[in-house]
C-alpha cells in the first residue's frame, strides 16, 4: 500500500510539474523584453554567461544571455542544460536578411539549422586565386556521438515539430513569418554576391552567429529545440539594422511560450 501511495504521489507530481523552457539571446537588446516579461525573477551568473529565472503563464522560463558566437552559445547552451534540465530551448534573436523576397521585420521558424562557415577547401598551389565557391560543407563539425560511442553527421538541424506547429499559429502584425534555413557562422556578410552564394548552396533564409551551436548542443543531450529568427536587417533591400526588431521577436517569443503545451 505504502509503495501505491508512493508511485501515485510521483505520477501525480510529475503530470503538475511545470514545464522548464529556456529562452536564448545573445545580447542585451536581444533579452531586455524578455526578462521584463519575467515574474519574480532571479539573477544568477556562471562565469561568463547570466541567466534570469522566472515564471510567464503556467512555465517556468530561464532567460539565457549567451552573448554573441558560436563558442559563447555553445557554453551558454551546455550551461543551462545541465542546470536547469529544461524541456525546451527556444534560440532567438535578431539576424541579416539572405532571401530576397524577405524585409527586416520578417520572422524566420527554423526548418532548417546549418554551420554556414564549416569549409574544406581542396588543395590549391601558390598563385591560384582563392574562389569561396570552391569550398566543400564540411558537415563533421556537425557530428554527435552517442551513448554508445557511434557517430551520426548531421547535414543540419531541425526545430522541433510540435512547438513549430504552434509557432506557425502565432499572431504577428509586424511582417510576415515564413519557415526557412538559418545559417550561423562566426561571421557579418554584406558582400551581396557572397549573399546571394550562401543563400543559393545552402537555402538559406537568413545568418546569424548562434543558433546552429545551440541547437547541435540540444540535440546532443537530446532537448527539444526552436529556432526563431528576425530579420533586423537587409543589405539586399538597403534595409539598415532597426533595433526595434529585436523586441518584435521577442514579443513573439513570449505570445508562443504563453500558448505552448509541452504535456500534449
Amino acid at each position: 500500500m505504502k509503495k501505491l501511495m508512493i508511485g501515485l504521489f510521483l505520477v501525480s507530481s510529475s503530470l503538475f510539474a511545470k514545464e522548464i523552457i529556456l529562452v536564448q539571446g545573445a545580447m542585451n537588446i536581444e533579452t531586455e523584453y524578455l526578462i521584463k516579461s519575467l515574474s519574480n525573477p532571479v539573477k544568477e551568473q556562471v562565469a561568463s554567461w547570466t541567466f534570469w529565472k522566472g515564471e510567464i503563464g503556467d512555465k517556468i522560463v530561464v532567460v539565457s544571455r549567451t552573448e554573441i558566437g558560436i563558442t559563447n552559445a555553445s557554453a551558454a547552451t551546455t550551461l543551462g542544460i545541465t542546470k536547469y534540465s529544461p524541456d525546451l530551448i527556444i534560440n532567438q534573436g535578431t539576424a541579416g536578411g539572405h532571401d530576397p523576397k524577405l524585409h527586416a521585420g520578417d520572422i524566420v521558424l527554423a526548418e532548417k539549422i546549418v554551420n554556414v562557415g564549416a569549409v574544406r577547401t581542396e588543395r590549391k598551389e601558390y598563385g591560384v586565386p582563392v574562389d569561396d565557391k570552391d569550398g566543400i560543407f564540411f558537415e563533421d563539425v556537425q557530428r554527435i556521438r552517442d551513448s554508445e560511442g557511434n557517430t551520426v553527421d548531421y547535414p543540419y538541424f531541425s526545430s522541433n515539430e510540435k512547438v513549430m506547429k504552434t509557432a506557425k499559429n502565432i499572431d504577428y502584425k509586424n511582417g510576415s513569418v515564413v519557415v526557412g534555413t538559418i545559417g550561423t557562422a562566426d561571421q557579418w556578410n554584406r558582400e551581396l554576391e557572397r549573399i546571394k552564394f550562401i543563400h543559393e548552396r545552402y537555402g538559406t533564409s537568413a545568418e546569424e552567429m548562434e543558433t546552429v551551436a545551440a541547437a547541435q548542443v540540444a540535440k546532443a543531450f537530446n532537448v527539444p529545440f526552436m529556432g526563431v529568427r528576425i530579420l533586423s536587417n537587409t543589405d539586399i533591400h538597403n534595409e539598415d539594422f532597426n533595433p526595434e526588431t529585436a523586441i518584435w521577436c521577442q514579443e513573439y517569443t513570449v505570445d508562443l511560450i504563453k500558448k505552448l503545451d509541452l504535456k500534449k
